[in-house]
């Protein structure tokens, strides 16, 4: 969610909430999930492989008709590791790297990939297939347990199917007799590994999910996840561009803990805190589902809610969460959208001038409660009619040399609804959010409230650009100044009037 609190959640929301909880309205008519799905590794960020610690141990299994079925254990301090079943080297300081065999096998380190050999057929259970695991090594072959569809016994990570078939005979003549076949990759395959990287157990179940969780002699009930501490539990996932996914199923009120302190400050007004913590509750609500296609509802970012898991909870915020659990926002008993942010510049922005759509609840007010010296209120941009035209450029717009940038319309609250940016070979007119975005570096420009000065007094000329934060100089050799404060012209000669 851009532009979101680590500073504000100021007494203006407070008495938003309290005007958005009609009476007469039961906010507890409907029933809401007591759990969330948070993506902590997906999509460009999804992770080859994870370790897990837990101070009093690790369990790994899966759910079946809502009871935890244990497959492995893991001890107190000590590591587990899941990687993708995929394509690996590993190099000779013993990194280990994927790669992608489509383009090409790299010269130097040890490849390994997702080839096995099974030996004999399905076993019935897992304390079988883990039988058949020892006796493999006492004839000098590592095998391990797969959990796919049934159980069975194999050995092998090999990086292609001819490498696969070359250890056949060797296998072979050291189980002789035994019933050996070569396996395909899945893109389903996940192996689980101890810290010393001992493969335990291949896991390849299509209908059932892989879970890491602590044990119940943890106290609380966290785990490491790549070194950072959750509560809840983790669920692993292979998707088509998000492999793997890490997703921590996790209570909303302890996932709120994990949310509130960073997206506004801890030690911040505690009324300010408990209306922080229902403002997250009410989008988390809303945002179920969001992400359906990997299976979990928000992001740990923020395109959703900075959420830092056991590791950023402060008692303040907790407490916060605690006497505010289970409320949220409804308007006409349905969960109301709700939007929170850094600063409002004194007056806040009906929706229909930044999303398009008119919510009757989300209209322009002044903010007398947000201070000058708040986040963002005042700022400013410099930028050359090159860079103006590079910016356009890369967003697929082509209008010449850039002539002048002009704001040609003002939403009532005071911020840009139309800019005109006018070239040698044409002009293009963007429109609420866009202008943020195609003036924005790497990211939004913070605001819309702006007025934009024009200098062309000759070349090298500078110019001081006041803002309410002070006075800065800033050379416009064919420059615009963006400005949050104030407008100011500049004359021929380079001075301020």
């Amino acid at each position: 969610m851009h532009e979101k609190s680590r500073i504000l959640l100021s007494f203006l929301l407070a008495l938003a909430l309290l005007s958005l909880m009609f009476p007469g309205i039961d906010a507890n008519a409907q029933s809401y999930p007591e759990t969330v799905r948070v993506g902590l590794y997906f999509g460009d960020s999804a992770a080859a492989n994870v370790s897990f610690i837990a101070k009093s141990g690790l369990e790994i299994g899966y759910y079946l008709n809502g009871s935890f079925v244990k497959l492995l254990t893991e001890e107190g301090g000590k590591q587990a590791i899941v990687r993708k079943d995929s394509h690996f080297i590993k190099s000779s300081s013993g990194s280990v790297t994927e790669y992608d065999p489509y383009e090409g096998v790299p010269f130097e380190g040890e490849t390994f990939g997702p080839y096995h050999i099974q030996i004999g057929d399905a076993a019935p259970d897992l304390a079988t297939a883990q039988g058949i695991c020892s006796a493999c090594k006492s004839a000098g072959v590592l095998a391990y347990p797969v959990f796919e569809n049934g159980w069975y016994v194999w050995t092998g990570f090999y990086s292609d199917a001819i490498k696969a078939n070359e250890e056949l005979q060797t296998i072979l003549a050291k189980l002789p007799g035994a019933s050996l076949k070569v396996i395909q990759p899945s893109a389903s395959r996940m192996i689980i590994y101890n810290g010393s990287f001992e493969p335990r157990m291949i896991f390849g179940a299509t209908d059932v999910k892989l879970v890491v969780r602590s044990s119940e002699a943890n106290n609380p009930r966290v785990l490491s996840v790549n070194g950072k501490q959750y509560r809840g539990e983790i669920e692993l996932r292979r998707f088509t561009g998000s492999d793997m996914t890490v997703i921590n199923i996790v209570n909303i009120e302890q996932y709120l803990y994990g949310v509130v302190p960073l997206e506004i400050e801890a030690s911040a007004p505690k009324e300010a805190l408990k209306a922080q913590a229902v403002a997250a509750r009410t989008y988390t609500y809303k945002s179920m589902g969001s992400y359906k296609k990997w299976d979990f509802d928000v992001t740990n970012t923020v395109a959703s809610q900075v959420y830092g898991g056991y590791d950023a909870e402060k008692a303040s915020s907790n407490q916060a969460v605690d006497e505010t659990k289970g409320k949220k926002v409804l308007y006409n008993g349905q969960l109301a959208s709700i939007h929170y942010f850094s600063s409002s510049g004194g007056m806040t922005e009906d929706s229909k001038y930044v999303w398009g759509n008119d919510v009757p609840y989300l209209k322009s007010v002044p903010d007398p409660y947000e201070s000058g010296t708040s986040y963002n209120y005042t700022w400013s941009r410099t930028f050359t009619a090159e860079q103006i035209k590079l910016k356009l450029f890369v967003s697929g717009v082509e209008i010449g040399d850039i002539v002048d940038m002009v704001a040609e319309e003002y939403t009532p609250a005071g911020r840009v609804k139309k800019l005109k940016i006018i070239g040698t070979a044409g002009t293009i007119t963007y429109t609420n959010e866009d202008i943020r975005i195609i003036l924005g570096d790497s990211g939004y420009l913070p605001s819309r409230m702006f007025t934009i000065n024009s200098g062309s007094s000759g070349q090298g000329s500078t110019v001081f650009v006041v803002t309410g934060s002070g006075t800065e100089t800033v050379s416009v050799s064919g420059a615009k100044a963006v400005t949050s404060s104030g407008t100011y012209d500049i004359a021929a000669g380079g001075s301020v009037t």
